[in-house]
């Protein structure tokens, strides 16, 4: 369990940090959610004993002030942009597992959890930004690490290198391990949190389940679905009875709201009703839609 009491951190008179509170326990995967300036990474560097700070804070029941290098040997990082000297990839894990005092053979293994191991004789300079991440995540491994914690890990990767990316993420979750993550993608927490802390201006506003914040905020998902001209009026009718938003036609298809961020609910409605679907694209809430709702529920 990772456990945050009023923690606190200021730069001069900025609090970057504001009393911030919450619990994450074992097995849970917890999202730092906001926009950047909310203080998620200024709070993850806390945790990490890499900032001084006022209030507490707990690794495993081990202070973070009080017993930094033991609170600190249980967690795995994996910082929002990693830097590596241009040396072959396993040459790399070698050299982290030798800080790490990890086993001679745990280097191969990592590298082949996260599927760099046809990769290994590559150097860093010649990785993709999703190979980077996943050599990133390979090290943060090496020492088994009961937490594990990343800041905007998706941030800089394209669409495939963050679908595979988040899958290896998920993965760890579910084999019982604790993970923090800092987003400000509400796909990505619907996908692996089971809750959301919101922050603004340091503060945590919010510490709901995906589900519950989306429900309390009013954020729904949109869709442009696509559909042959001759079916348009049939299918507005068909999902508007099925309680989804219909907001009206767009080029051959139309634009709908589906509340609680299930985007299979539509197409689900029009193929059990025989209509064909050329295409569809999905607009996730912005976090200014997010802030704008917790805004309006009053935090």
């Amino acid at each position: 369990m990772i456990e945050i009491k009023n923690v606190t951190k200021s730069f001069g008179k900025l609090k970057a940090v504001d009393s911030a509170s919450f619990r994450v326990e074992k097995g849970e995967a917890v999202s730092l959610l906001g926009t950047n300036g909310a203080g998620k990474s200024t709070l993850i560097k806390c945790i990490l004993g890499l900032l001084d700070y006022t209030g507490d804070i707990t690794v495993g029941g081990l202070s973070v002030k009080e017993r930094p290098k033991e609170a600190k040997s249980l967690i795995g990082y994996l910082p929002q942009e990693p830097l590596f000297y241009d040396m072959r990839t396993l040459d790399i894990v070698r050299f982290f597992a030798r800080l790490r005092k990890a086993d001679e053979g745990r280097p191969a293994e990592v590298l082949d959890k996260v599927g760099l191991a046809e990769h290994s004789s590559k150097y860093a300079s010649e990785l993709s930004g999703g190979m980077r991440q996943r050599l990133s995540f390979a090290i943060a491994l090496l020492s088994e690490p009961m937490f594990l914690i990343l800041d905007e890990p998706t941030s800089n990767l394209d669409a495939h290198a963050r679908a595979e990316f988040l899958r290896l993420i998920k993965d760890y979750k579910e084999n019982g391990k604790t993970v923090i993550f800092s987003s400000h993608r509400l796909d990505e927490v619907d996908y692996l949190a089971d809750r959301a802390v919101l922050m603004k201006d340091g503060r945590v506003v919010m510490d709901e389940e995906p589900h519950a914040l989306r429900r309390k905020l009013g954020l729904g998902t949109k869709m442009n679905i696509a559909v042959p001209d001759e079916y348009v009026t049939m299918a507005a009718s068909a999902l508007s009875s099925a309680g989804i938003i219909v907001h009206g036609k767009n080029g051959r298809g139309f634009l709908v709201e589906v509340k609680g961020g299930d985007s299979l609910h539509p197409l689900r409605e029009l193929m059990s009703r025989d209509i064909p679907v050329l295409g569809f694209s999905v607009e996730e809430p912005t976090m200014e839609n997010i802030l704008e709702g917790a805004a309006r529920d009053g935090n």
